[in-house]
């Protein structure tokens, strides 16, 4: 696994279309949560696929993409004119 992890980890470093902001490791040893940004909602789920591929023999992962809310505010407004009628 740790071959697997250090050539995802120089892959990371090599694409411009992501970038590691933060990384945790639960207090009980669990799990942990990567927060990475990406270019667009492509680049994000392609990376995220690549890892979850790439560790699944050895992981659980689960990948959420988040919008800023600049990126996000057009789909909340339009979903709120599907409410209000």
């Amino acid at each position: 696994m740790m071959q697997i992890w250090g050539k995802l980890e120089a892959a990371q470093a090599s694409n411009p279309s992501v970038e590691r902001l933060c990384w945790y490791i639960f207090g009980d040893g669990s799990g942990g949560l990567t927060v990475i940004n990406a270019i667009d909602v492509d680049a994000a789920n392609a990376w995220g696929l690549e890892v979850t591929l790439a560790l699944s023999e050895f992981l659980e992962l689960e990948s959420h993409v988040v919008l800023d809310m600049d990126s996000a505010m057009p789909a909340i407004l339009k979903a709120m004119e599907y409410a209000n009628g």
